[in-house]
């Protein structure tokens, strides 16, 4: 299984984390309008490192590794730090980009959008608004 987990999908059965991406170097996020601060000495302990790298450091998987990629199970997909419900199942589909990608949002209050010029190309950074995080990107060429 991937450890890059950024949601996790809430079914009947146990939370199953779905793997996605982080912000790559030399990308940057703008902070101040968090609604949710963790302490990384708590993040550290809560989260896998793996899971740390990706929502705190700006790290990454790549394309078409993760093992929720294709996942199709129904739920609800929550951000794995927070836990703010972002995403229904019936809303993913396969945008060809490698990492689960979504046509709607549970609530746009969950959600920003921050765009991002790094590598040369304009992508938009879709993160989880209660906290700073990335959930999904999309490019642009």
């Amino acid at each position: 299984m991937s450890a890059f987990n950024l949601l996790h999908l809430m079914t009947k059965n146990q939370p199953v984390a779905l793997g996605a991406c982080g912000l790559p170097s030399g990308s940057r996020r703008d902070t101040k309008n968090c609604k949710v601060v963790f302490s990384q000495q708590e993040l550290r302990k809560r989260l896998t490192p793996l899971q740390y790298h990706v929502t705190q450091e700006k790290g990454t998987e790549s394309a078409f590794k993760g093992e929720y990629t294709h996942h199709r199970d129904p739920g609800i997909y929550k951000c794995v730090v927070c836990g703010t419900p972002l995403f229904k199942s019936e809303t993913k589909f396969d945008s060809g980009s490698g990492w689960p990608a979504f046509h709607d949002v549970i609530s746009s209050d969950a959600i920003t959008f921050t765009d991002d010029f790094s590598f040369g190309v304009h992508r938009v950074e879709t993160s989880c608004s209660q906290f700073c995080a990335l959930v999904v990107q999309s490019w642009y060429f």
